[in-house]
């Protein structure tokens, strides 16, 4: 009795030790691109939906019809429209690769003049009562975390065989008390936008010039 009792002992050590092992390995894997490459920090890409034709197109910066300024995050109608490029930035400044399930601000490079003099960093607004939702807009800050900045901080999960979804739930701030969500599309005033949700919208990663292709390919 005494040695099943320290077999089973030392098989529930080994399988929690790897199952733990496991949760930290999957945080540690790189988020791929459409081409299968690690995607970087610093680096642009279109973040294009996983789901193509009536899954619509890239996310860009949009206008609501009663505020012009902070911009909104929303998505093209088009799956031919690649939308706005973002740059994604670490938390961990001293990695350049993006891994899942860690900390990231996300900011678009607008390819025209900007119409707001706000920043174009994403970040959660406040909660809107006549939608019921959280709304993803822009204005959000870069670095600098703590609990000031906590609305700007996501996450890249695996959603699917091929796709990532983004999440809320930043873990910047130890001693903060936060939202963790999803993040999907709802559609609002004609336009579809991205908000926290019950479950994620599937999105793909493309590099937003071949030259980046070019340079990607070179560090590996």
């Amino acid at each position: 009795m005494k040695t099943a009792t320290v077999v089973v002992l030392l098989l529930f050590a080994f399988t929690t030790k790897s199952y733990f092992f496991g949760v930290a390995n999957a945080a540690n894997k790189p988020v791929l691109d459409i081409d299968g490459d690690e995607l970087r920090a610093g680096v642009e890409y279109y973040v294009v939906s996983a789901i193509w034709g009536a899954g619509g197109g890239g996310l860009a910066l949009g206008r609501t019809a009663d505020q012009k300024c902070p911009e909104i995050v929303v998505q093209r109608g088009s799956d031919m429209d690649n939308g706005t490029p973002v740059i994604l930035s670490n938390l961990n400044t001293n990695d350049n690769v993006v891994r899942r399930n860690t900390d990231i601000n996300i900011e678009f490079v607008p390819r025209r003049d900007k119409l707001c003099r706000t920043s174009t960093v994403w970040k959660v607004d406040n909660y809107d009562f006549s939608t019921g939702k959280w709304w993803l807009t822009t204005d959000g800050v870069k670095g600098n975390p703590g609990p000031n900045t906590l609305t700007s901080w996501f996450k890249i999960e695996k959603a699917g065989e091929i796709g990532y979804k983004f999440t809320f739930c930043p873990s910047v701030c130890e001693s903060c008390t936060t939202l963790c969500s999803d993040i999907g599309r709802y559609g609002d005033d004609g336009q579809i936008r991205l908000a926290l949700a019950d479950s994620g919208w599937p999105f793909l990663f493309k590099k937003a010039s071949s030259t980046i292709k070019q340079v990607v390919n070179t560090k590996h």
